[in-house]
C-alpha cells in the first residue's frame, strides 16, 4: 500500500509541476514521510533538472542519510535552515548544502535560493522545494512569511523556476492559507485516507 501511495504522490506532483510554475501541497503530518519519499523519487527520475531543496523541517544530515543514493546521483543543492538553529554541528565541507544560521534569516534565504537558481543553464528549468513553508511561521511573524513568499516567487518567475511549497495541515493558519491559495497556481490537498 505504501509503495502505491508514494508512486501516486510522485505522479500527481510530477504532473502538477510540469503544468504549473508554482504548486502548493497541503498534507497532514502523518503523511509527511510518504510525501518526502515521493519527492525524492521524483528528483531521482528527473536527474537532468537542477533542484534546490530548502529544508526547514528536517536537518540536512537526516535527509542525506535517508536518501543517500538519490542525493549522490542528482544535481540537487540543499539549503538547511534548521541544523544550526538546533545546535547541530555542521561543516562547510559539504558543497551540496548551504547552512543558514537560523530560519528567521528570510532575506538570506531568498538570496541563497535565487543564487542557486541562477546557476542553472538557460535551457534548464530549476525546481525549488520549500519543505516546509508552514514551518517558517514557527520562527517568523506570519506577515513576514507572506512577504517572503511573495518576493521569492516573483524572483523565481524571472528565472523560469518552478516551486513546490509543502505545508503541514497542523501548522496552517489564516495567513498561511490565504498566501498559499493566492500565490500558487495549483494546490494539492492530501488527506490521510487517500491521495
Amino acid at each position: 500500500m505504501e509503495n502505491s501511495l508514494v508512486e501516486g504522490l510522485k505522479d500527481r506532483i510530477s504532473t502538477a509541476v510540469g503544468t504549473y510554475q508554482s504548486v502548493g501541497i497541503v498534507l497532514p503530518s502523518n503523511n509527511y514521510n510518504e510525501l518526502t519519499q515521493a519527492l525524492f523519487d521524483l528528483i531521482q527520475s528527473q536527474q537532468d533538472k537542477p533542484w534546490v531543496y530548502v529544508t526547514i523541517t528536517k536537518p540536512f544530515h537526516l535527509l542525506q542519510r535517508q536518501f543517500k543514493d538519490t542525493i549522490s546521483d542528482s544535481s540537487i543543492t540543499f539549503i538547511d535552515g534548521v541544523s544550526r538553529a538546533a545546535g547541530i554541528q555542521t561543516t562547510e565541507s559539504d558543497r551540496q548544502c548551504y547552512f543558514l544560521d537560523s530560519p528567521s534569516q528570510l532575506e538570506q534565504l531568498i538570496l541563497s535560493i535565487v543564487n542557486n537558481v541562477k546557476k542553472a543553464d538557460n535551457n534548464q528549468q530549476p525546481i525549488v522545494v520549500l519543505d516546509s513553508l508552514s514551518s517558517l511561521i514557527l520562527y517568523n511573524d506570519g506577515l513576514l512569511v507572506t512577504e517572503f513568499f511573495s518576493h521569492l516567487l516573483n524572483n523565481l518567475y524571472l528565472y523560469n523556476a518552478h516551486t513546490i511549497s509543502l505545508c503541514l495541515e497542523e501548522e496552517m493558519n489564516e495567513h498561511m492559507n490565504k498566501m498559499l491559495h493566492l500565490k500558487n497556481e495549483k494546490i494539492i490537498k492530501l488527506k490521510e485516507s487517500f491521495i
